[in-house]
Parts: C-alpha cells; sequence; structure tokens
C-alpha cells in the first residue's frame, strides 16, 4: 500500500517474483489522477490537461494506460523517470501539441499509440528518446502527410499506422516506401489514402512509387469559406469572412478577390485584411471584415487558395442594399427551356427558378445535373438581365435528342453510325420548331467533315442533311444564322467536301438530293481544257421546283420536291452551248449550268503565282433556292422603294470551287445560266461573301455581270469562284425578324377610307339631323356609339399593326384594339338587345285613374356595360402583364 498519496488504499504489489515490475491501468486510478491535476490548478493557472506526474507512479511501471482522457498536449519530458515503461496508451484524447522530446527517459517503450488524437505537427525530434520502440500507431490524427526523416529517432521500429482522413497519397510521401523496404518497416493495412480521388481508399502500403505524384487538379482536404451562402446586407453593416483551407507547406498562400480584382487590407476604405495564419501545421486561416458596407461590396468575394500544385476556390455573392432600394416586376419568360415565372425581385438579387423535370432522360447537361435551376439577375436599377437557363433541359423532344448527339464524342469507328442516325431526324426537318435544331445539326456537320478523308460515305449523308435543313422554316434558319452562323456553317462545310474526299483513289464524287447535287473532280492543271456542268431534274406535272408565282403571290420554292425529282448534275469537258431552255435530255429540266474556262488554273502573272499541284479539287454545288444563304441586315438594295420590296434570291444557287490551287481572279470569266423560280423586277448578278457588310453572309455584286435576263432564264458572268445567283426585287419578299414591319395589302387601305367615310357620315347625319330622324333616344345613342367604336377599330388597325418596332406605340396600339373591338362588339349585343325588345314587347294599358307613366331608365347603363367592361378589362390585362401588348410573331 502507498500512504501518503492519492493512490492511498490501492493494492501496487502482487506477491510474484517481477514484484518490481508493475502493470498500472489509469482508467482504474484516473479518477484519483484526475483528482491530483485538480489540485494542481490554481487561479491564472493553464487549464490544459497533461499526463501526471512520473513522481506520482513507481519507477517500475511497465504498462501505463491513459486513454479516452481529455489530455491536450504532451510536453518536453513527460514521462521522465520511468525508465523500465514498456507500453504507453494515449490513444483517444484530444492531443494536438507534441513537444520535442516529450518522450525523453522512455528507454525501454516497445508500444506506443498516439490514435485518434488531433496532432498535426510531427518532425524527427517529436519521438527523442525511443531507441527500443517497435510498434508506432499515430492513426486518426489530422496531418496529411508526413515530412522526411520523421522516424528517424526510431531506429528500432518495425510497424507503423498512421492512416488518418486527410491522409494525401502524393509525391510528399514518395521517400517513405523505399525507406519502408530498406528498414524491412511494416506499414499497417489500415493506412489508407484518402487524397487524391484516383487513389481513395488503397493501402499507401500496396502502391507504387510512380502511383505518387503531384499532379492534376489540386485536391484540398479541407477548404471552407465562412458565410458560404448568398448574404444580403445594407450600406453601413459589417460582414467578416473567414478562409480555412488545408496547408500543404510554406508555399500555401490565401488571397482575397472581389469581382475577379485582388483585394488588399485599406482600413480608411473599411476593409480589413489580417496575416494568414496556421493551425497545427495542417490548416491555414485567413479573415478578412468589412467594416463599414457599401454599394462597392456588391458582387463575388472570392477566396483563393494557390499552391505550386494548383490553385483553389471559394465564392460567396453578397447583395448591399440601399437605402431606397428598386425591384424587378413580375415577369414570366415561355422559352424552349420552359415556362418560368420570375417574381417580384429585390435590385441586386439574382433569383432562382427549377427546371421542368423529365425522369426519363439521360442528357447530360454542363455545369449540373437534369432539372437543376435557371437564375436570373435582377440589376440595380431594377431592370431583369437576360436569364442563364443553361441548365434546363429543352422542352422539344426532338431539340433534346440533337443536343445529346452533339454532347457525344465522335470518333473515326463511330462517325458514320451517327451520321445516319442523325440523317433519320433531318428526315423531319420540315417540322423542326426550334431554332437550335437547325444550330445542332449544323454543328455535327461539321464535326463530320472532319472524318471525310478516312470515311467517304460520309459525304451522302452531309449533303442528304443539308438537303433536309433546306425545308425548314425561313426565320428558323434566319434565326440559327444569327444565333450561331448555322446556315454559313453548313454551306462552308459542303464547299470544302471535295478537297477533304478526293484521292488518287477517288477522284470522283457524285451525291444527289432534293435540294442539293455535289460533284468533284480531281483535275490534272497542265490537261484541263474547260468544264460545262448542268444541273437538272425530271420534268413532272405540276413540277414544285420550277413554278412561278404571280404577281401578288408568295414564291413557292419550298415545296417539298418529289421522290425522283433529286437535283443532279451533268458534266462535259469543254465550253459546248448549252440552253437551259433547250435541255436534250428527256423529261428533265436544266435549272443552272455553269461554264468554266480552259484558262482557270492558268492566272497571271504566272511568275509570282505558286506552282499549280499536280491534281487540283474541282467542286461543283447547286443549291435548289437561296434558304440556306441567309442575311442577317436589311437586303434592301439602296433607293429601293414600296413596302416589302427587297432584293431575294430569285434562282438556284451554284457554286464552283478550288482547294489549295491558288485559283484567284480569272483571266476569262464563268458564264452562268440560271433559271427563275419566281417573279420579280430589276434582276442582279451576285455572289456570296462569307463576311458580308451587315454581318457574317452577304451578297455582293462586284465582279458580276448579268448578260442577259428573260421572263424565266438568266445569263450572267463572273471574274471569280464561289456561289452564284440572281436578286430580284421580289413584292412578296417574307418579313426577316428584326426588319421594319411590311405593310399590309394595298386593298386594305381604300377599303378602310372607304369604311370611315361611311361611318363617319352617319354619325354626321344623325347629330346634325337629330330631331328629324324618328328614332328612339336608346337607339340614337346605340348607334352613334356603334360606328364611333367600328371606326376607332378600323382605322387604328390599319394604321397601327404594323408598327411593331417601336415597343411603346406597339403596346398603345394593342391596348386600343383590344378595348376599341370589344366595345364595338358589347354595342352591338346591346344595340341587338333594344332592337328585340322594341319589336317584340308592348307596355300594358294603364288602369283608370293611374297617374302618368314612369320616367324612362337613365342611359348610363349602357355605357357602364359597353365601355366600362372593356376599360376593365384592358386595365387587369395590362396591369397582369403589360408585355401582353407586343408583336409574338415569328
Amino acid at each position: 500500500m502507498v500512504e501518503g498519496s492519492p493512490l492511498r488504499g490501492k493494492s501496487l504489489c502482487p506477491a510474484h517474483s517481477r514484484s518490481a515490475l508493475l502493470t498500472w491501468d489509469a482508467r482504474a486510478l484516473f479518477g484519483s489522477l484526475r483528482a491530483v491535476w485538480r489540485s494542481e490548478l490554481r487561479p491564472g493557472a493553464s487549464l490544459e490537461q497533461e499526463p501526471p506526474e512520473p513522481g506520482l507512479l513507481p519507477n517500475s511501471t511497465v504498462t501505463l494506460l491513459l486513454s479516452n482522457n481529455k489530455i491536450t498536449g504532451l510536453r518536453s519530458g513527460a514521462f521522465l523517470g520511468l525508465s523500465l515503461l514498456e507500453k504507453l496508451d494515449l490513444r483517444n484524447n484530444v492531443i494536438s501539441t507534441v513537444q520535442p522530446g516529450a518522450f525523453l527517459g522512455l528507454g525501454e517503450l516497445k508500444r506506443l499509440d498516439l490514435s485518434n488524437n488531433r496532432i498535426g505537427c510531427l518532425t524527427s525530434g517529436t519521438f527523442q528518446g525511443l531507441p527500443r520502440l517497435l510498434r508506432l500507431n499515430i492513426s486518426g490524427n489530422i496531418f496529411s502527410s508526413l515530412q522526411p526523416g520523421v522516424f528517424d529517432e526510431l531506429p528500432a521500429l518495425k510497424a507503423v499506422d498512421f492512416g488518418t482522413e486527410f491522409l494525401t497519397c502524393d509525391c510528399h510521401l514518395r521517400w517513405l516506401l523505399p525507406w519502408a523496404r530498406n528498414r524491412s518497416l511494416q506499414l499497417s493495412e489500415r493506412t489508407l489514402c484518402a487524397y487524391p480521388s484516383a487513389l481513395h481508399a488503397q493501402a499507401l502500403a500496396g502502391l507504387q512509387e510512380a502511383q505518387l505524384r503531384c499532379e492534376g487538379a489540386l485536391e484540398l482536404h479541407t477548404h471552407h469559406l465562412i458565410p458560404s451562402l448568398r448574404q444580403v446586407v445594407f450600406q453601413g453593416d459589417r460582414l467578416p469572412f473567414q478562409c480555412s483551407a488545408s496547408y500543404l507547406g510554406n508555399d500555401t498562400r490565401i488571397r482575397w478577390y472581389h469581382n475577379r480584382a485582388p483585394v488588399e487590407g485599406d482600413e480608411q476604405a473599411g476593409v480589413l485584411l489580417a496575416d494568414s495564419l496556421v493551425h497545427d501545421c495542417t490548416f491555414i486561416t485567413s479573415e478578412l471584415t468589412l467594416s463599414h458596407i457599401g454599394v462597392w461590396a456588391s458582387g463575388e468575394w472570392e477566396c483563393s487558395v494557390s499552391t505550386v500544385q494548383g490553385n483553389a476556390s471559394k465564392k460567396v455573392e453578397i447583395v448591399v442594399l440601399e437605402t431606397s432600394a428598386s425591384y424587378c416586376p413580375a415577369e414570366r419568360v415561355a422559352n424552349n427551356r420552359g415556362d418560368f415565372r420570375w417574381p417580384r425581385t429585390l435590385a441586386g438579387i439574382t433569383a432562382y427558378q427549377s427546371c421542368l423535370q423529365y425522369p426519363f432522360t439521360s442528357v447530360p447537361l454542363s455545369g449540373g445535373a437534369p432539372g437543376t435551376r435557371a437564375s436570373r439577375r435582377c440589376d440595380r436599377a431594377g431592370r431583369w438581365e437576360p436569364g442563364d437557363y443553361s441548365h434546363c433541359l429543352y422542352t422539344n423532344d426532338i431539340t433534346r435528342v440533337l443536343y445529346t448527339f452533339v454532347l457525344m464524342p465522335i470518333n473515326a469507328s463511330n462517325a458514320l453510325t451517327l451520321a445516319h442516325q442523325l440523317r433519320v431526324y433531318t428526315a423531319e426537318a420540315a417540322s423542326f420548331s426550334d431554332m437550335m435544331d437547325v444550330v445542332y445539326v449544323a454543328q455535327m456537320i461539321q464535326k463530320f467533315l472532319g472524318y471525310v478523308d478516312q470515311i467517304k460515305e460520309l459525304v451522302e449523308v452531309m449533303v442528304d442533311m443539308a438537303s433536309n435543313l433546306m425545308l425548314v422554316d425561313e426565320h428558323l434558319l434566319w434565326l440559327a444564322q444569327r444565333e450561331d452562323k448555322a446556315c454559313s456553317g453548313i454551306v462552308g462545310a459542303l464547299e470544302r467536301i471535295g478537297g477533304a474526299a478526293l484521292s488518287p483513289h477517288a477522284q470522283h464524287i457524285s451525291v444527289n438530293s432534293r435540294n442539293v447535287a455535289l460533284e468533284a473532280y480531281l483535275i490534272k492543271p497542265h490537261s484541263y481544257v474547260g468544264l460545262t456542268c448542268t444541273a437538272f431534274q425530271r420534268r413532272e406535272a405540276g413540277m414544285p421546283g420550277t413554278r412561278h408565282a404571280g404577281p401578288g403571290q408568295s414564291p413557292s420554292p419550298e415545296t417539298e420536291p418529289l421522290a425522283d425529282q433529286q437535283l443532279r448534275f451533268r458534266c462535259t469537258t469543254g465550253r459546248p452551248n448549252v440552253s437551259l431552255s433547250a435541255f436534250h435530255i428527256k423529261n428533265s429540266v436544266a435549272l443552272a449550268s455553269i461554264q468554266l474556262p480552259p484558262s482557270l488554273f492558268s492566272t497571271p502573272p504566272a511568275a509570282l503565282a505558286p506552282p499549280a499541284p499536280p491534281d487540283c479539287p474541282l467542286q461543283l454545288l447547286v443549291f435548289r433556292n437561296g434558304r440556306l444563304f441567309r442575311t442577317l441586315g436589311n437586303t434592301s438594295r439602296p433607293g429601293a422603294t414600296g413596302p416589302g420590296r427587297r432584293r431575294g434570291v430569285a434562282t438556284p444557287v451554284i457554286f464552283a470551287g478550288t482547294s489549295g490551287c491558288g485559283v484567284g481572279n480569272l483571266t476569262e470569266p464563268v458564264a452562268v445560266s440560271l433559271r427563275h423560280w419566281a417573279e420579280g423586277a430589276e434582276p442582279m448578278a451576285a455572289w456570296w461573301s462569307q463576311e458580308g457588310p451587315g454581318g457574317p453572309g452577304g451578297w455582293r455584286s462586284e465582279g458580276c455581270q448579268l448578260r442577259s435576263s428573260q421572263p424565266n432564264v438568266s445569263s450572267l458572268h463572273c471574274q471569280h469562284l464561289g456561289n452564284v445567283a440572281v436578286l430580284m426585287e421580289l413584292s412578296a419578299f417574307p418579313r426577316e425578324a428584326g426588319g421594319s414591319g411590311a405593310g399590309l395589302h394595298p386593298v386594305v387601305y381604300p377599303c378602310t377610307a372607304l369604311l370611315l367615310l361611311c361611318l363617319f357620315s352617319t354619325i354626321i347625319t344623325y347629330i346634325l339631323n337629330h330631331s328629324s330622324i324618328h328614332v328612339s333616344r336608346k337607339g340614337w345613342h346605340m348607334l352613334l356609339n356603334l360606328c364611333f367604336h367600328m371606326a376607332m377599330t378600323s382605322a387604328v388597325f390599319a394604321g397601327g399593326i404594323t408598327l411593331t418596332n417601336y415597343q411603346m406605340v406597339c403596346q398603345a396600339v394593342g391596348i386600343t384594339l383590344h378595348y376599341s373591338s370589344l366595345s364595338t362588339l358589347l354595342w352591338m349585343g346591346v344595340k341587338a338587345r333594344v332592337l328585340h325588345k322594341e319589336l317584340t314587347w308592348r307596355a300594358p294599358p294603364p288602369p283608370e285613374g293611374d297617374a302618368a307613366p314612369p320616367a324612362p331608365r337613365p342611359m348610363l347603363r349602357f355605357y357602364l356595360i359597353a365601355g366600362g367592361i372593356p376599360l376593365i378589362i384592358c386595365g387587369i390585362t395590362a396591369a397582369v402583364n403589360i408585355h401582353n401588348y407586343l408583336d409574338h410573331s415569328p
């Protein structure tokens, strides 16, 4: 028994031969030990809990169990005097600091367990004084790596376990594997990698040195920004930020950014930036405080962690509200991604709406999973910015499928299969309802072009898809061109097919389709004598491809041709005389012809021109119409007059070009003949430039001259190769989005004027001859109001229905038409009721002795019905959404 100590009453010495070698279970005695610690605490002393003083234990102690306590640190020499100790268990404490020399004096210690603590800093000095240590367990701590030499003071070490939830198996641990092999050291199978993700949950002992590398994206086991969610604050508020991240070495830095601009501490501006602090060799922390927030603080605040390996960042949005904050009004937006109802939102706030859910789709989305959220920001002036709907799926089934094709990886093994599958969808191109359908098909055609040299079968599929897209609605083609230059991309891809597909083993390519024909030859320039090609199709009754539109009718080149009316080329060498009107192939009609001169490959000056290659690709294309040649600007010729009179393509478009042959301006012109599919005035020869004056793509007349023009055929000469067509002033030219509104039919205006004359004549007649015309008081009021509202409806419709370029005017016209048409209908209904009553109702004779008949009821009730109800309806409609009164026509 030990007297005079906190261990009084405990049996310390079992009666056997090894009475000097004792085993102490501190868990059995811990109540007493903790009492000792408490007795040593004095006011003002440190509250850190440490192991018991070695003097309180016998010097012959062999095993010391201090697990599951609240020990927070080990000071230097914490176990001096326990020289016979062989096992020390310190697991499941909260030890964060181990001073160098903490284990001095434990020369006989063979087992040390420091698992499940909070140790982050380990150096070679940590394990001084343990020459006989065999097994070491430091797993479950917070360090992520071990520096070389950390075990140098443990010459007898045979087994070690250091698996942690932060353990990063990269180049910083590469030293450990050869060191363990040389020392015959066993790495525990429980030492598993936590990072990088490629090695997650793999045993370190089973890895090769080559797998331990510092490459790829930076992965941090800890990276937190507080606050992490969007903050809405008021001017003058105080807002602190704290950024914590993994500490990977002396090169680890934390930098702050505001709207991508670096942030520096400025006390006068209210930006307080503290120095970064490193905790337990594992975490680095930086604090930023905005002591007096102003409007300038709005936006994204970013905490960026930079290391030699890379950077990682966390962002949070800050919205600063002014004392008089504005709001964006509630608004409904319907687009190809869904129907979104944006609520009334405070200025400076980004609103979010859930996307429509499609449970049976598997389309991956960039930046998010299917069915995430759309976002839209309300700027500080209280106006909605364009929304971001890219994370939402398309509502149209065809568009979703075509988007899937764009996301698929393409290679030589699957390109032809994908092309055939895509062609099936373009076969129904006439039913496309979204411009993105055209954009995605155009992108796929351009991707397939890269594999034409390996897969010749792709040529026919690409031409078929381009032909099918010419059946798409013209407005969608215009929108697709504006969105992504889709039409120009399709034409450009077709023009480059010959140069990519022709080779010594494939010197001729010929592809026919409904709306596009392709012919390509591998020409030897030294033996070239000229080439004449004619595009034709089979003649059928009521052939849509050659029908002409009347002066007041819309042209119809878009009518889908029959299956056997495919465009074809017939080419002959030399320069024979070719007439489109007298084409020699039976039951066929020629649509276009082109004659390439014999001097095509001998452009001067010969001394300056590069030598022509031995083989030169020569390609010809014909398009049934100009649908794929969309201009974004006004196509009107300067000086053109008349409503809706703009130049449009009135013939097929024919193309001739070479690839890599140095053919420029020609010494002899290219002769072209084109058949008209529409009637028009003032024909003009033109060639297509991929960079037009009004944007991407446009028709130019320089270098092309019209030689002759007949009602059905025009002939022209051009000094260079390219796409050639004849433009005309088409009175029925379709109106493009963004252009000025076309006028109504000319008959509308005189008819409206005649109607107004009759109505106002009726009104004036009834007003001036009121006393002479025998009509009831009710009938007089109703007739005048009915005529007035009919006149208002007719005049506003004829004069304002085309004023769609001015939003306020368009809205005023819409509201007025809504009111006047409703009021006209109600006055007609009230008038019919009064007429019916006057014709069928007879007042009963008054009884004898009765007073005079009652006074007539006031007319105000009719005005409230026929005039008040339309005002209420129009007012509610405009208040709910004023944008209902806008031009929504395609």
